[in-house]
């Protein structure tokens, strides 16, 4: 699927009545509020981040597209996170930040996670920018589009309020139909494994 394919969706559908539907910046915006609502809510993508962990450094940065903490490893077993009871568990003192207090030279953690989707782009001086693949499943093409619908009727003022909550309404039963069909599924990672394990499970 296209940034074209959901604009032009879009413009004859969800935001036909909406003066948004005629400025891309804006359409930009609520395309990517929209994937990173999904994203979260579907656990589209997952990924690994390898920490290489060194004497007398505690903090560790995370990637930048991180969203959530899934589960962390070392070379045996699963880590406890964020758990005060636990000395040799890891914490997250900020989004961003892993904290290790026993952290040791020659040792690797490996944090699993789910992560933010690619931001769309649009370049008012390349048209084939509108060409670019979002990297979304077809079948939340229409969750997407009513949670555009939601944001977009939302940002207006006057009697438009029934309009902004029935485009959320049919946002929440469209992700509901989706897992009840079992069209997407969303996989928990195993706890108290092998690292390995845990890694390809997650990965699958």
């Amino acid at each position: 699927m296209t940034l074209n394919d959901i604009v032009t969706q879009l413009k004859y559908g969800e935001l036909r009545s909406v003066a948004s539907k005629d400025d891309m910046d804006a359409m930009l915006t609520y395309i990517n509020l929209a994937m990173v609502a999904l994203y979260g809510r579907f656990k589209i993508s997952r990924k690994e981040q390898i920490i290489n962990l060194e004497d007398n450094i505690s903090l560790y940065t995370l990637n930048d597209d991180i969203m959530s903490i899934e589960a962390v490893y070392n070379e045996v077993e699963e880590v406890s996170l964020n758990e005060d009871d636990d000395v040799f568990g890891v914490f997250t003192p900020s989004y961003d930040t892993l904290q290790v207090p026993n952290a040791s030279t020659g040792t690797q953690l490996s944090v699993l996670y789910v992560a933010n989707p690619i931001s769309a782009v649009y370049d008012t001086d390349d048209a084939t920018t509108l060409s670019q693949t979002i990297r979304l499943p077809k079948q939340l093409l229409e969750p997407l589009l009513h949670y555009i619908g939601y944001r977009a009727h939302g940002s207006m003022n006057g009697d438009i309020k029934a309009e902004n909550n029935t485009h959320y309404m049919r946002y929440e039963a469209s992700c509901r139909r989706i897992l009840d069909a079992g069209l997407i599924r969303i996989d928990v990672v195993p706890r108290n494994v092998n690292k390995q394990e845990g890694i390809s499970d997650a990965n699958d």
